[in-house]
């Protein structure tokens, strides 16, 4: 069994932490392709509800393995590079909310991979993040395109990777990057907790909200149509019923995912 990704339960959250200190936690072919499998794995087991990544050893994810990277292998890059999109599809259009821990560094996919997530939480002294590719004299990806614009707005977004300007938790906050900032001691506590309020949340309902937000920015009409497609299969779920079942005898639901 893979040593790479750690995996732990409390409840109905998954933590799943990458586990390659000494490289800080880069995208190795091996990381990535277990964090895939694991991620996709989470997505239909009912007994999970949110996920929190995090990672080893005082990083987040340095981002790709620079030692796989080779100029004369474009075939190897597309199929790295088609893993970590999984990865991204995953976290972001997956049916489970996820909250990224940062801790360290947060460097290229790192930075994407948080981008991506649905709750980001930094640790207020160690967290950097950095879209880190134009440094190598790579575009973003992973992604990146798609989702810093989401958190920061596209001017801000433009500025971090034409730039590779490394920001703090405290500036990841104040852009919107990150949505929350603590004390390192408390970053797991924290990360936790948040993410048991969202494990409360109706499973069909969470998914068909994530959906939504991976289509990108659509048109009012658009939107309108989702909800049209959406909303009626919501109302005849047991989820629902159950919901309202709850409200009125006011007490916390307890959701089937049918």
């Amino acid at each position: 069994m893979s040593t790479c990704l750690i995996e732990e339960r409390q409840g109905a959250v998954a933590i799943l932490t990458l586990n390659d200190p000494d490289r800080r936690n880069a995208l190795s072919m091996e990381l990535r392709t277990t964090l895939r499998e694991r991620l996709q794995a989470l997505g239909q087991d009912a007994d999970c509800r949110a996920i929190v990544l995090t990672g080893a050893g005082g990083a987040f994810c340095a981002g790709g393995d620079l030692a796989a990277m080779r100029r004369d292998d474009p075939a190897g890059a597309r199929h790295r590079l088609g893993i970590v999109q999984d990865i991204i599809r995953a976290v972001a259009a997956g049916p489970r909310p996820v909250l990224a821990a940062v801790d360290g560094p947060a460097f290229g996919a790192g930075m994407a991979l948080a981008a991506a997530a649905d709750h980001v939480i930094a640790a207020e002294t160690t967290a950097r993040f950095s879209a880190s590719f134009v440094r190598l004299g790579l575009m973003p990806d992973a992604g990146l395109l798609w989702s810093l614009p989401q958190r920061v707005g596209a001017a801000r977004a433009r500025g971090l990777m034409l730039s590779g300007q490394v920001l703090d938790a405290e500036q990841a906050q104040a852009m919107g990057l990150a949505d929350a900032v603590c004390p390192l001691a408390d970053l797991m506590a924290s990360a936790i907790k948040q993410a048991q309020v969202l494990a409360a949340g109706g499973p069909l309902a969470v998914a068909q909200i994530k959906a939504g937000f991976a289509r990108g920015t659509p048109s009012l009409e658009d939107v309108l149509a989702m909800e049209r497609d959406g909303q009626p299969l919501l109302f005849a779920s047991e989820d629902f019923a159950e919901g309202l079942a709850a409200f009125r005898d006011k007490r916390p639901p307890e959701f089937s995912e049918r």
